[in-house]
């Protein structure tokens, strides 16, 4: 056992976690931290809890049991918050991780951060976001399953449904995940929170070297992802299909990436290439845009472009500004949304921002 890495207490809500996965969030969570406090907190006299007892044996939990002394009600939650803050006054943890998909624990979350703990939170896809908002970091359950894992987290999931007294309604996630286990063909995404698209991803990657870079341009790749992850609880390199952030940041062809020296060793750094042409994503082009509001943004551009054709969105903005017609008229809520749709612009990126060219441009 590892006893430099910090100590951390694990709580897990039974009643919103497949068994199948407590493997899988213990090897996650141990790359960080040591646990020191194994707790699952359910009521194991139901139906849908009672495959859990071998489990928590094979892996060393203590279970607290609580009887539902009320219909509907879920009393291990209470349990779980009052042990929680006995656990944080007793000053013995560098942090705590929950498990759950439930809103119910936003306050415990945010009030084991006040303290300044690290607050780690793992659910499924549909946990509630004021939740995954309130931990430093979450990670989603299903991007740490096998295909064959999902399939009796499906089948977890089910049951649970039909308990008489449980029975939180069904959600998009669980149909994907019922299709699953039903031998439906599904993709990765259909199981897990949906992916940011290419370019949103792209403009949070270089938003966060823009924050976090050198004089020279370079930032310490480490240093960006703890920026992107601060800002985002839930950001995980594996939901957009990258094994590490590295990997990440190679597939988006947004940066560069090279070794260099730091200290008594050699470390990543990153910078946005020089000149990127980025393709519109395709949700974009197929959004109608009135054939006035097009002649206008071609106009526009035409004024306003430099010897090379490239320009920004904030000077089309202000041509268009001075042109009379406003952004509303698109039918688009950004402005960068009306200059895709049109499908009459190429994008790059430099420097960390978004230039806009007219094809026509560079046609002949």
């Amino acid at each position: 056992m590892n006893t430099d890495l910090p100590p951390f207490a694990l709580l897990i809500d039974a009643d919103n976690v497949a068994r199948d996965a407590l493997a899988a969030i213990i090897e996650d969570l141990t790359r960080d931290a040591r646990i020191a406090v194994r707790r699952v907190y359910g009521d194991f006299t139901t139906q849908h809890l009672a495959a859990w007892r071998d489990v928590i044996a094979n892996h060393g939990f203590h279970p607290v049991q609580q009887y539902r002394n009320s219909v509907g009600k879920n009393s291990s939650d209470s349990a779980l918050i009052i042990d929680a803050m006995d656990l944080l006054h007793s000053g013995r943890f560098a942090g705590f991780c929950l498990v759950s998909s439930d809103g119910d624990f936003t306050r415990l979350a945010t009030r084991i951060r006040e303290d300044g703990l690290r607050m780690y939170g793992y659910g499924r896809n549909d946990a509630a976001k004021s939740f995954v908002n309130a931990c430093e970091r979450f990670t989603y359950i299903e991007h740490l399953l096998e295909p064959t894992s999902r399939a009796t987290l499906a089948l977890d999931r089910e049951e649970a449904s039909k308990s008489v007294e449980a029975t939180p309604p069904p959600t998009a996630g669980l149909a994907a995940a019922t299709a699953v286990a039903a031998g439906t063909p599904c993709i990765r995404a259909a199981v897990e929170a949906s992916p940011l698209d290419p370019l949103r991803l792209q403009t949070q990657l270089l938003r966060a070297h823009a924050n976090v870079a050198e004089e020279d341009g370079w930032a310490l790749m480490a240093r960006v992802a703890q920026y992107v992850r601060a800002n985002q609880s839930d950001f995980d390199p594996r939901h957009h299909g990258a094994s590490s952030f590295s990997r990440l940041l190679e597939a988006t062809a947004v940066f560069d990436v090279v070794l260099r020296k730091k200290g008594n060793g050699q470390t990543h750094f990153c910078r946005p290439k020089k000149t990127l042409t980025q393709p519109i994503a395709s949700h974009h082009l197929n959004r109608a845009v009135p054939a006035d509001y097009v002649q206008a943004l071609r106009d526009a551009a035409s004024k306003s472009q430099g010897p090379d054709g490239w320009l920004s969105a904030l000077v089309i903005g202000q041509q268009m500004k001075a042109m009379g017609r406003d952004l509303k008229d698109s039918g688009c809520a950004t402005l960068y949304e009306a200059l895709a749709a049109t499908g009459l612009f190429e994008m790059r990126a430099t420097n960390g921002s978004r230039e806009f060219r007219l094809r026509e441009v560079h046609r002949g």
